[in-house]
């Protein structure tokens, strides 16, 4: 007897870790796609696509492994599992939740940054990827590139000197001609534009 417990509790282990293993894949991938399709040139579609496929794989062996241990209210419970799962990974904003993140875990990093680009020396200009951003009314702002659709604008990270305000005329963006809006403030005058 003490073996068929056994083997059920290692199938619901076993299907625990598909299920958590498909999941966080999956969440994974949305948290870091803007930094993915920048390394993989593949469609942004294409990858979300591979990752909710990926968490629906997960989830079907999953339930297939639960159903075969505990019937049908195992897989009554596994159900709203899914559905919170997949209800969480829906609704969140993955591209903020990334900007903010990634600020929060560097920040440092990005005071060093601005320090060097303000003291850059006279006729050198910024690394490939970050421009100088003027408007018509002598606001500016460093602009960092994370990602640039095709064709589409740029979105990134940017540190304003003083508010953001309007940020109408404040130039183009690798020549699409885009509009750059603050979409996140992150702190000391750093915001996630789009």
């Amino acid at each position: 007897m003490g073996s068929a417990s056994g083997d059920r509790r290692l199938g619901l282990v076993l299907a625990a870790v598909v299920f958590v293993f498909g999941w966080l894949l999956a969440a994974a991938v949305n948290y870091f796609i803007l930094f993915v399709s920048f390394v993989i040139p593949v469609p942004v579609g294409v990858l979300l696509a591979a990752a909710w496929l990926t968490a629906a794989v997960a989830t079907a062996i999953s339930a297939w492994l639960v159903w075969r241990r505990l019937r049908w209210p195992g897989l009554a419970g596994f159900a709203v599992l899914t559905a919170a799962a997949a209800v969480l990974m829906a609704s969140v904003n993955w591209v903020h939740f990334y900007a903010s993140t990634w600020y929060a875990m560097h920040r440092p990093d990005y005071a060093e940054a601005l320090r060097y680009l303000d003291h850059l020396p006279k006729g050198e200009g910024p690394p490939e990827g970050i421009s100088r951003l003027n408007s018509d009314s002598g606001a500016s702002a460093w602009f960092v590139r994370v990602w640039s659709g095709i064709p589409g604008c740029a979105e990134g990270f940017a540190h304003f000197d003083g508010s953001p305000g309007s940020l109408n005329g404040m130039g183009s963006l690798d020549g699409a001609s885009c509009v750059v809006r603050p979409a996140v403030q992150l702190g000391d005058g750093w915001w996630w534009v789009e």
